[in-house]
């Protein structure tokens, strides 16, 4: 599972259950441990420790502890078992170590609890997070950072109520503009300088009605073109032609009758913003959809925050603090031990209630 706001290094800090190698007590010469030594052919090696967690290590080699400078490539040069602690050497690493000895710099778990089982007591956590807070969270500084997209269908409001409201918030727009024309049967299409970034590796995109979906970025390039999807129709477009992620669909089919949609443009047709207004503007066509039909309109959007606060980071590990005590009392109670003490469980209730209240998304509905 792949975590988006914790580590497991992260719970086990906040717990104090983590032990280093080499140990930074006081009195003791830190000395990193002796994993074993090369013949220039065995491959499988050994932590002494259990439970080692996940990216605190760095295995290093050389002829001593004091000259063992270099360090080997995971992956490249060696895997990790986290499950046995078991660490097996790539032929490359097998060639690169020859018959040095090897040397290790890591954390553990200090109590028993395996890297796999933290893991997915994260995953639980982070789930009950969003579940509370009613959105989530993207760190939108990354490469193609990876939105979440939703798409709403709902009913018509008629003529005289043209706000709609999407349910998945806030709502996040990307925007570019093209940078050079593109005929109608392209398959890549140039962003604005710098724009490439901005979006996902793969999606939808809307150029005046034309919805187009890609399938990959090369620095400002969209590749993997195919041209007028879903209600739309495939079109020259020119230079600077705006380009968003947002895509608005309606239908003046009847009731009684399967929908059969159009594209609105942006900024002609209709307009978003990031608290999930949805604005379609008076002369489109909305205005001849009869009030009250269901499934005439259909948006599509990216959402959540853009950012992942550190007080974010912090409730997400409360909350999976939690869920690890609430395992052990279990485990406690089944084995007959009642040491625990119920107040304890409690103890971060108002820092948690406190950014539940602060970050929490309130549902919002079409009227």
């Amino acid at each position: 599972m792949v975590l988006k706001y914790t580590t497991t290094l992260h719970l086990n800090e906040i717990l104090r259950m983590n032990n280093r190698i080499p140990s930074r007590d006081v009195g003791n010469t830190p000395v990193r441990e002796t994993i074993g030594t090369g013949d220039g052919s065995t491959a499988i090696f050994y932590f002494d420790r259990d439970n080692v967690i996940a990216n605190t290590y760095t295995l290093y080699y050389g002829a001593t502890e004091a000259t063992a400078t270099n360090t080997l490539t995971e992956t490249t040069h060696y895997t990790v078992d986290l499950a046995t602690s078991k660490i097996t050497l790539t032929e490359a690493g097998i060639t690169l170590v020859d018959t040095n000895s090897i040397y290790a710099e890591y954390q553990y778990n200090n109590v028993g609890f395996s890297d796999a089982y933290l893991d997915e007591v994260l995953d639980r956590g982070e789930a009950e997070m969003e579940s509370m807070l009613n959105t989530v969270f993207t760190d939108g500084t990354t490469t193609n950072p990876a939105y979440p997209s939703t798409q709403l269908i709902t009913r018509s409001q008629g003529l005289y109520n043209r706000n709609y409201v999407v349910d998945s918030l806030p709502l996040i727009d990307i925007s570019s503009t093209l940078d050079g024309d593109i005929a109608i049967d392209a398959v890549t299409l140039d962003l604005a300088s710098g724009d490439g970034s901005k979006f996902p590796t793969s999606g939808k995109i809307v150029i005046g009605t034309e919805i187009i979906s890609y399938t990959g970025i090369s620095t400002d390039t969209l590749t993997g073109l195919t041209r007028g999807v879903d209600s739309s129709t495939a079109t020259a477009h020119t230079s600077g032609a705006e380009i968003h992620t947002t895509i608005v669909e309606i239908s003046e089919t009847a009731e009684g009758t399967t929908p059969t949609f159009e594209t609105l443009a942006w900024g002609s047709d209709y307009y978003a913003d990031e608290n999930g207004n949805v604005y379609i503007h008076e002369d489109t066509k909305v205005d001849y959809i009869p009030k009250d039909i269901p499934n005439r309109i259909k948006i599509r959007h990216y959402h959540g925050y853009d950012s992942i606060p550190a007080e974010i980071t912090r409730l997400a590990l409360l909350l999976s603090k939690r869920e690890l005590i609430q395992d052990n009392v279990g485990k406690a109670m089944i084995e007959g031990r009642n040491e625990f003490k119920p107040e304890m469980f409690n103890v971060d209730i108002n820092q948690i209630n406190r950014i539940v209240n602060a970050w929490r998304i309130n549902a919002m509905k079409n009227t």
